[in-house]
């Protein structure tokens, strides 16, 4: 018997032994992944799946002298471009004066990529899974698996030889896609890209210069959150909803962000949808229209619509 149990630690020890390493090499690939998208030099092309939907976009990176920058540009939607310098957000409209924020991301982007590896850790499992082919170039697999059933998991394809994102899969609990990231056009250089030189001395607007976020009074109360999400102290301005909304909250577990408007009721019925990842619940009671829209399941954004009183 004493023999027996001996084994059988043994093997126990085996098994956490492989799957440390096995964790160990999976968390060793994000790294790989944060240093592409922050490091290199890029020009790079890519698309947003959404059930039908596609949206087209091109992501530009440099730095240079110790500063960064980088530049966003939806295909298909005219009249926006996003630049980033350094700690400055500005998305330039040719209708109206440009909007600043302060970020060190372009929060149009995955925030995968640019969270602190501490947050990912905390509410992520991280695999190294196999590699293949995607688009002629050779891929790893890292699987993010979620700690809480509840939140959705993760599938990325890195390049084998830079470590930049090929691909990311956001999976259901069923393991069904929602939504798909995926390069169609990628050009690494040692230099930065010579559109990027331009607007690096561009003269653009200083944050002051924005519209000033002016607070909603919140007349109501949000009685229940998801596991390890906590509310946004100052969220920033909705100048569409700002002159309807009676209250509003901004929930973030520190990757994603779900937010709850509270306004008066239109008499629809209550609904709920998908537009890829992102949840789009509307409750009607009590006089009281509450929508949740976010990167949880239905059945989260519908606590969290019975939870506002």
């Amino acid at each position: 018997m004493m023999r027996f149990s001996g084994v059988c630690s043994a093997i126990v020890l085996v098994v956490f032994s492989t799957l440390a390493q096995a964790e160990q090499a999976g968390w060793a690939l994000f790294d790989k992944v944060q240093s592409a998208v922050k490091q290199y030099n890029f020009d790079t092309s890519f698309v947003v799946l959404k059930g039908t939907n596609v949206d087209t976009y091109r992501w530009l990176h440099g730095r240079a002298d110790g500063q960064e920058i980088e530049h966003l540009i939806p295909l298909d939607t005219s009249g926006v471009d996003i630049l980033r310098r350094d700690a400055l957000v500005y998305y330039l409209l040719t209708d109206r004066p440009a909007f600043v924020t302060r970020s060190h991301s372009i929060p149009e982007l995955p925030a995968l990529f640019f969270e602190p590896k501490e947050n990912i850790q905390r509410l992520y499992n991280a695999v190294a899974g196999s590699s293949s082919v995607m688009s002629g170039r050779s891929a790893q697999l890292l699987r993010l698996t979620a700690k809480d059933a509840s939140r959705y998991n993760y599938w990325l394809w890195l390049d084998d030889e830079t470590g930049f994102p090929l691909r990311i899969d956001i999976l259901s609990e069923q393991q069904n896609a929602l939504e798909r990231w995926l390069v169609t056009h990628m050009q690494i250089s040692a230099e930065m890209p010579e559109n990027l030189r331009s607007l690096m001395e561009a003269e653009l607007p200083a944050p002051g210069d924005s519209v000033p976020r002016s607070a909603v009074a919140s007349s109501h109360q949000l009685t229940w959150l998801p596991q390890g999400y906590t509310q946004v102290e100052e969220p920033a301005n909705i100048p569409q909803l700002e002159s309807s909304l009676l209250s509003y909250w901004l929930l973030s577990d520190g990757l994603h962000q779900v937010s709850v408007f509270v306004q008066q009721a239109q008499r629809l019925p209550t609904q709920a949808y998908r537009d890829g990842a992102t949840t789009i619940y509307v409750q009607n009671a009590n006089q009281l229209e509450v929508t949740v829209i976010g990167p949880v399941s239905i059945e989260t954004a519908r606590q969290l619509a019975a939870g506002v009183h």
